[in-house]
């Protein structure tokens, strides 16, 4: 019911139009109104004051009403009063919206239509002078946008195409800093309607320079990514499409601004590589990628002059200076957050999705060489920790490798922060831990890692002071290895062999042997130390990566003549071996046929027969019989045709035999014995040649001739340092095989 100050205002016909049933009639009455207003403008020296009475009269009387047919009246009226407004609503805009944007809520659908089509009304009029007023309208057309009316919906999407109108032409205007905060919080809302609406107007906006879209990506852009996981297909759609091209966007932009946007978008980006949705971790990662691109290609950039938009602008040297010190910033925070951005990268490595696990391989060798090529310093601790945590938090091989070859990096890029004793004792534990997984490429990884630490620095200069050993590094991490053997003998027996030969191939392997013998002679499990002697020594003896090692051994003087002679033994590669190697007594036997100490051999063999014929033994024995068949002992069995000059290995050989069981092993060493036999025929045969050739006064000598001292001692004529060391042989055979 309109009180009688509407009456006074509008006029009866005017009040009785408005209240009508019949939509014919009110907007007969609105375009009365109309009329009216602008008569009002025009003739009155108070027609603004006369506008706000009859805006008031509509708000009250009808807008307010709780009958939809006075509703629909005060929203017909006001439009017309918009309509006759003209260029004077800028001072009724405030009178005239929130009553429009309020009945929006209303329940009847077609009092929400006649709101659009007030609110269009006004929008239409007031062109740019309703950017102040953006944010209310676009917050009010929400609801409407959502309706589930047809015809409402459709009227907010012409009032929307008007307004994003209105902004691409007055984009200076435009407020972005106060819409991009509205924007920020309607993103949360999950109407499908209402996501689409705001993804609409980024991309409306971004084309639109004045707007500057982009410098606000980091308030906005997390909001995107949670709308790609929007159940509605569109959504995702629409979302994906507009983060590709506020990529684009963003890399256009000037290298100042990149670089701002990098370092304030890269916490987000990271996050999304950990969402559940492949479409997140994949946007997520090619943008990483792109700044990882741009960080990389950053010092390339013209150091005195710019392209901008097709321009060249010659910067001064103070601008240059300022550019210098704002990129240096830049670059400090993209490395501050390089631990999260590996983090994330790793997290996706072995993604199921075969395109995001190449992508983040792709990212992941960015980010390494980035890092290589930069002189500043990287961020150690927090790096460090974050593959820790990687490798601690997924059982994969391909994230454990990725994590290991970051290690490796590491310790070339900055040794003396990675071999702090700090860091180490953060990295032992799960790169130790690594060297017990099935799969042996990640394995491999581990042992270059440790062959890192173990070469890092001079041992001269190198102590780590730990818990459980004290020394250089190599010997700490040599340590640590023998520990683990120690603990878990399967990992010694199925993986031992290659872990020893990885390190031997990274390493000196003399250095690891002596520092390994030295450990092994300290080790208080016998049958440990026995295993080891035995793995390391098949090693020594067969592998190509310790070849050198087996050559300096053959240069080992016999120490029967050197204590003959009088001579002080050396601290020789075969003696730092040869006690430690007591603990298995074979194994001993073995090295000293390689390193030509024949009679050394001799009485260690004699010795075997006082020991209980084991079946581990016996097993032992066939291996060095299988060993001395091999290619690599054919040298041996050279020397095997001069019985004079060795026969010392001779009688070895036959020891050999006779402690044997007739079996396959000993089938093998009768054969050989019988072509000691031949030798002997054929040295005689030689001896003759020799004698004949000096009675003519020419010379042959032997092609398997060793150069060595042709005179062999006798038994009982070992020097003191031999006899030492048969002395230390009998007490460790003593313990570690009882005697019969």
């Amino acid at each position: 019911m309109a009180s009688a100050d509407s009456h006074e205002v509008l006029s009866e016909s005017i009040v009785k139009g408005l209240s009508d049933r019949l939509c014919e009639k009110r907007k007969q009455a609105a375009n009365e109104l109309e009329a009216k207003v602008k008569e009002v403008l025009l003739c009155l020296p108070s027609g603004r004051d006369h506008v706000h009475r009859i805006l008031n009269c509509l708000q009250h009387d009808f807008i307010e009403s709780h009958q939809s047919v006075y509703k629909k009246g005060g929203l017909h009226g006001f439009g017309s009063v918009a309509i006759a407004l003209g260029n004077e609503i800028q001072h009724f805009l405030q009178q005239l919206l929130p009553p429009v944007l309020r009945t929006f809520q209303d329940d009847e659908a077609r009092v929400r239509y006649y709101a659009c089509e007030a609110l269009y009304n006004v929008v239409k009029v007031g062109q740019d002078l309703v950017l102040p007023y953006f944010n209310l309208i676009l917050d009010g057309l929400t609801k409407p946008y959502a309706d589930m009316d047809a015809e409402v919906k459709s009227g907010a999407m012409l009032v929307d195409s008007l307004l994003k109108e209105i902004v691409t032409d007055h984009g200076n205007k435009f407020g972005t800093a106060d819409f991009v905060l509205l924007l920020a919080d309607r993103m949360k809302y999950r109407n499908p309607s209402v996501r689409q609406l705001l993804l609409s107007w980024i991309s409306t906006l971004l084309p639109v320079p004045e707007a500057q879209m982009v410098s606000y990506v980091p308030q906005y852009l997390e909001g995107l990514f949670n709308m790609l996981r929007d159940q509605v297909r569109d959504v995702r759609h629409n979302a994906d499409a507009v983060l590709t091209e506020l990529l684009a966007a963003v890399t256009s932009n000037s290298r100042e601004n990149k670089l701002k946007i990098i370092s304030s978008t890269t916490g987000i980006l990271v996050k999304s590589c950990f969402a559940n949705d492949a479409c997140s971790r994949m946007i997520a990662l090619c943008w990483l990628h792109e700044f990882g691109q741009i960080q990389m290609n950053k010092t390339s950039a013209e150091p005195e002059s710019t392209a901008l938009f097709g321009t060249e602008v010659r910067l001064t040297e103070a601008s240059d200076r300022n550019r210098g010190s704002s990129q240096n910033q830049l670059s400090e925070s993209w490395m501050a957050s390089l631990p999260e951005m590996v983090g994330g990268t790793l997290h996706c490595i072995d993604d199921r999705e075969e395109e995001i696990a190449r992508l983040a391989v792709e990212m992941d060798s960015t980010l390494l060489d980035m890092v290589q090529s930069l002189d500043e310093e990287i961020p150690v601790s927090p790096l460090v920790d974050r593959l820790i945590r990687s490798m601690q938090e997924r059982e994969s091989m391909a994230v454990r490798t990725a994590c290991l070859q970051w290690i490796c990096m590491m310790l070339a890029h900055c040794p003396a922060q990675m071999l702090r004793r700090s860091t180490l004792q953060r990295l032992f534990d799960p790169i130790f831990h690594t060297l017990v997984l099935p799969d042996e490429q990640v394995v491999v990884a581990a042992l270059q890692v440790l062959a890192n630490i173990m070469g890092g620095r001079n041992p001269e200069e190198d102590w780590l002071e730990d818990e459980d050993s004290s020394g250089d590094l190599f010997s700490v991490v040599t340590q640590k290895l023998l520990h683990l053997f120690a603990v878990d003998r399967r990992i010694l027996e199925t993986r031992g062999r290659l872990m020893i030969r990885q390190l031997c191939g990274h390493l000196d392997p003399r250095q690891f042997y002596v520092t390994v013998a030295r450990a092994i002679k300290q080790e208080k499990d016998l049958e440990l130390a026995q295993q080891l002697v035995q793995t390391f020594s098949w090693i020594l003896l067969t592998a190509a990566e310790t070849k050198s090692l087996r050559e300096e051994l053959l240069l080992t003087q016999p120490l029967s003549s050197l204590g003959q002679a009088g001579q002080a033994p050396t601290d020789g590669l075969f003696l730092e071996l040869f006690e430690p190697w007591f603990h298995n007594p074979v194994s001993a036997l073995a090295l000293c046929l390689w390193a030509q100490q024949d009679d050394l051999a001799c009485e260690l063999t004699a010795r075997f027969a006082g020991f209980e014929p084991t079946v581990d033994l016996l097993k032992q024995l066939d291996q060095l019989v299988q060993l001395l068949e091999s290619p690599m002992f054919s040298r041996v069995r050279l020397r095997l045709l001069e019985p004079s000059r060795h026969p010392a290995l001779v009688k070895c050989i036959l020891a050999l035999a006779m402690i044997l069981p007739q079996a396959g092993a000993f089938n093998l060493l009768r054969e050989r014995i019988l072509v000691i036999q031949s030798g002997l025929l054929l040295e005689t045969r030689a001896e003759k040649l020799q004698s004949d050739a000096v009675e003519s006064g020419t010379s042959h000598i032997l092609w398997w001739y060793e150069g060595r001292a042709s005179n062999n001692p006798q038994p009982g004529s070992y020097g003191t340092e031999m006899a030492s060391l048969l002395s230390k042989f009998d007490a460790m055979a003593a313990a570690v095989a009882p005697e019969v």
